[in-house]
């Protein structure tokens, strides 16, 4: 456990100065909103103005020209620094006073401790992640790993300033001020330079990311292409119904590229593979040992296959790996270091594990919070794991993120895969504008163990993390999930938190292609809608067109599903895989409970089973046959695992008196689209085009697919669960 007592001198000084103020400190750090003394008529500016221990940020405010701005009102969020904090900013720096601090620098300070939305204490989750008015996250923790001077739990923000117990949660006119310890510096490097800074604990990992060229290819950042043009089309659309509501979606801003490290620290390294590494071997011979390892990750046949190892190239005759698998060729992307590095490194940026694992909707009692992600090793996947002791009982650290994880199960013959847990690295800020890290507890590799016994599983995959650019852009998971509709998403301003809906223009997602008559819109999440998580994108348009790839999955033959909500709104539209059409068009305005699908249902969502709450209507015998009747029509119920609502708004939860499963709905479904057969090193298409007439418009959901081995799903497979 932390102690942060540097702050306790500028908290007996603030009581100091506010006397008979009333302040009480308390253990209990979820108070209540009507709790908290609220100032009638005091503006932020006035909460600076009035109390001296602000004097200092108050001059940097002035100096920026943001007082006006902190006297208007609105429902903002300020974490001010006092004024130790402050003089402990300008020593660092090297300023003799604010007054030499440039005004451009004092805006940037203003912006960065600037929140649009009011945030109180008694809702953060232990990890939670908030864009400041630089469009930059403030990453507050409140895990009880750090307390104050009095034994309070406090929340520090960036690793850097801690929220001061005593003064948080001030509530003023137009929003709410938490004084912090320290002044929050934005961290505005670029690629590469964050790894040169922090990387003494994992030096063999940053040698070889160095010798691979890894390290030079960390600079994409901002598409200066996109911000021309962009211009071509508009900053909001207008309103348009969807569903049972109207929306009006938003323009990306920006077209950001990211990446997340996923790193194994020295000591790991030492520890776990100390028959390969120790301390008192020279750089060189460990970078030796790293390449070894790697070789011996990708040794086998199926990933010469799946990698183009065992391809030839037509200018030297022999092949990729006879040409490139040596310790002189580390820069090419067929080299075994080079690929077990690039593994290491996911496509996207995750600031913190707040956005990590979308947890919203997933029943923990039956299912682990999963995503499958891409990396920068082509035509490979990871899987990114919240995981519980209900799922795995043998979980070291339960509720916590695990890379490439698998409870027993007979999917891999009962054989439990431990993964790597992930962790925040402690003495070192780990994100910059475009790379972040995380360290991992042992090697990760897209190997044999992980085709073969992790990803041989239903793998449940959300539309939303297919693209990099929607993590990147702050498109996925943006707002405030238990805000409900609102009169801000049906307008130009959206809703808290950033919390928009979005269209996309033609161009904007990599890999991905539509018409110029079709639009790609995004909903943002809310808990209370009937979609995997509370988000899902949609494809509108009377003649819309899309083509995107595939997930990277082993080689093998899988049942493809999607998951949607049929409404009378929907579409009809023909899916391609390949360039090839997949049976009929699928109507996406009839049910489950429809003559053509055939499921058993309790009206519009209640319970199904009376075995398992007193309200159901049919057996359990009744409903697995239902199932196979299902089936055998190409459709299956929605999943047990997934529900909507939520009990509270403070963190992901399910109870039964408010939550109700995707399973008893009767608009939520998964279609059998086909079984498709997945080739090695080859990417794979699915094309969705609409066949209503011209006059029509139709909404095709792109909610979540599933991939399924067809050993499991298929005649005479180990089956499924309803999960």
């Amino acid at each position: 456990m932390k102690y942060l007592s540097k702050i306790t001198p500028c908290i007996c000084a603030i009581l100091f100065l506010i006397g008979q103020g009333g302040i009480l400190t308390s253990c209990n750090d979820d108070l209540a909103a009507d709790s908290y003394y609220t100032f009638t008529g005091e503006m932020m500016s006035d909460f600076l103005a009035n109390r001296e221990d602000f004097s200092q940020f108050k001059r940097i405010v002035e100096r920026a020209g943001r007082m006006d701005l902190l006297a208007s009102r609105g429902a903002r969020t300020l974490f001010p620094p006092v004024n130790s904090g402050v003089e402990a900013f300008l020593k660092e720096r090297g300023y003799a006073s604010v007054e030499d601090i440039p005004a451009s620098f004092c805006d940037t300070l203003v912006k960065a401790c600037l929140i649009e939305r009011t945030l109180y204490t008694y809702n953060l989750s232990e990890t939670h992640q908030e864009s400041n008015q630089l469009d930059l996250p403030l990453i507050m923790v409140t895990n009880g790993d750090t307390v104050d001077a009095n034994q309070m739990v406090l929340t520090v923000i960036n690793r850097r300033a801690a929220i001061i117990n005593e003064l948080k949660n001030d509530s003023v006119e137009n929003g709410v001020v938490h004084p912090v310890d320290k002044v929050l510096v934005p961290n505005t490097s670029l690629g590469a330079s964050l790894l040169d800074e922090n990387h003494e604990d994992f030096t063999i990992f940053y040698e070889a990311l160095k010798r691979t060229a890894l390290l030079d290819s960390l600079s994409r950042y901002r598409d200066d292409g996109y911000e021309e043009w962009k211009n071509n089309y508009a900053a909001f659309t207008p309103s348009m119904r969807i569903g049972n509501e109207n929306y009006v979606g938003k323009r990306p801003d920006h077209r950001y590229s990211g990446f997340t490290l996923l790193i194994v620290p020295d000591k790991v390294l030492y520890e776990k593979y100390s028959d390969r590494f120790n301390e008192s071997m020279t750089m060189d011979e460990k970078i030796d040992a790293l390449y070894d390892l790697a070789a011996e990750k990708y040794s086998d046949n199926t990933s010469a296959s799946i990698f183009g190892l065992d391809k030839v190239d037509p200018n030297e005759g022999k092949t990729y790996k006879e040409l490139y698998w040596n310790k002189s060729s580390l820069k090419s992307q067929y080299n075994p270091l080079h690929m077990f590095l690039s593994y290491h490194i996911l496509d996207r940026l995750f600031t913190s594990t707040a956005k990590l694992v979308n947890c919203w909707g997933v029943n923990t009692a039956y299912l682990d919070p999963t995503e499958w992600v891409g990396t920068m090793l082509d035509f490979s996947t990871m899987k990114l794991e919240r995981v519980y002791r209900t799922i795995d009982p043998a979980v070291e650290y339960e509720r916590d993120y695990y890379i490439n994880h698998s409870h027993a199960s007979a999917y891999n013959n009962d054989e439990r895969i431990r993964g790597a847990h992930l962790t925040t690295p402690e003495n070192a800020d780990n994100f910059s504008l475009n790379v972040a890290y995380f360290y991992v507890d042992d090697v990760l590799a897209y190997d044999q163990t992980m085709r073969t016994k992790v990803m041989n599983t239903r793998m449940r995959i959300d539309f939303m993390t297919l693209w990099p650019e929607l993590t990147n852009n702050n498109i996925r998971l943006c707002g405030n999930p238990t805000q409900a509709y609102n009169a801000g998403d049906n307008s130009e301003d959206g809703t808290e938190a950033g919390g928009y809906n979005y269209y996309l223009p033609p161009g904007y997602l990599k890999n991905a292609t539509f018409s110029e008559n079709t639009t790609f819109f995004i909903q943002r999440p809310i808990v209370y809608w009937s979609s995997l998580h509370g988000d899902v994108l949609g494809v509108l348009g009377t003649s819309y067109d899309v083509t995107f790839r595939l997930p990277n999955v082993p080689p093998g033959t899988y049942e493809l599903r999607l998951g949607y909500c049929a409404l009378a709104d929907r579409g009809i539209g023909q899916v391609y895989v390949d360039g090839v059409p997949q049976g009929i068009p699928i109507d996406m305005r009839y049910g489950p409970s429809d003559a053509r699908v055939g499921g058993l249902y309790n009206g519009f969502k209640g319970w199904r089973n009376k075995e398992e709450n007193s309200s159901g209507i049919y057996t359990s015998e009744e409903l697995e046959e239902n199932a196979r009747v299902m089936k055998n029509n190409g459709y299956y119920s929605g999943p047990k695992g997934a529900f909507y609502n939520n009990d509270g708004t403070d963190a992901p939860r399910y109870s039964a008196s408010v939550c109700v499963t995707h399973y008893n709905q009767n608009d939520l479904m998964r279609r059998k689209i086909c079984n498709v057969e997945v080739k090695a090193n080859t990417h794979h298409t699915i094309r969705l085009r609409s066949v209503l007439s011209s006059s029509e418009s139709g909404n095709f959901v792109l909610d979540y697919m599933e991939l399924v081995p067809i050993d499991i799903c298929g005649a005479g497979g180990l089956g499924e669960d309803l999960y």
